[in-house]
């Protein structure tokens, strides 16, 4: 049962804390329809409306800045990839009415591929992908071995305990002994002439 800190203490939350937020100041359903046509810059009709045209603005913009290069240079040699520096700039200038979604998409991969140009011709060792969620191998193998042997002895002893036995290989038949066991490897039985019985054999 959560304890209400005006009831408890007398006194009001903290402002800012998560006690003093209202569980019901949220937008409500249809809310953005009541605001004012193009009260957001991407409601305006776009500056670029060329996929071209967009490219060159941002090389140029990039060329010409005091600054922002070198910026970028150093994210890249941070190791931020490519990919998130093209999707920032291209959600930028949507926010802010450049120009449309379209023209956003449409226009990432010749910004990547001067990026990766710049990337060449600085000899920084540039990441081009962001790291997809699915390859995420979380835990090594050894920090997984570790936490079992100190939270799960029993598991690590029988995991060993497998292991184990894996790389020693499956045991050795044993061999039959007594009048069970074959003749030597490589030695044929030889049966031994029994002596004919008068009679044995006739019709």
């Amino acid at each position: 049962m959560l304890l209400n800190p005006k009831k408890d203490t007398g006194r009001p939350p903290v402002k800012g804390s998560i006690e003093a937020m209202d569980p019901y100041d949220h937008p409500i359903p249809g809310q953005s329809l009541t605001d004012e046509p193009g009260k957001h810059s991407f409601e305006r009709p776009p500056e670029i409306v060329d996929v071209d045209d967009a490219v060159a603005y941002i090389v140029d913009k990039i060329e010409t800045s005091s600054g922002g290069k070198e910026d970028l240079q150093k994210q890249m040699m941070a190791g931020m990839p490519i990919e998130s520096i093209v999707n920032t700039i291209a959600l930028t200038g949507f926010s802010e009415g450049i120009w449309t979604p379209d023209v956003a998409e449409m226009m990432k991969l010749p910004v990547s591929a001067y990026f990766m140009m710049m990337a060449q011709e600085e000899n920084i060792p540039a990441i081009m992908f962001n790291q997809d969620p699915s390859e995420d191998r979380g835990m090594t193998d050894e920090t997984i071995m570790a936490n079992m042997q100190e939270g799960n002895p029993e598991a690590f002893a029988h995991l060993q305990n497998q292991m184990a036995m894996a790389e020693a290989g499956p045991p050795e038949e044993q061999m039959p002994e007594g009048f069970l066991a074959g003749p030597p490897e490589g030695e044929l039985m030889e049966l031994e002439e029994q002596p004919m019985i008068e009679g044995e054999g006739m019709i």
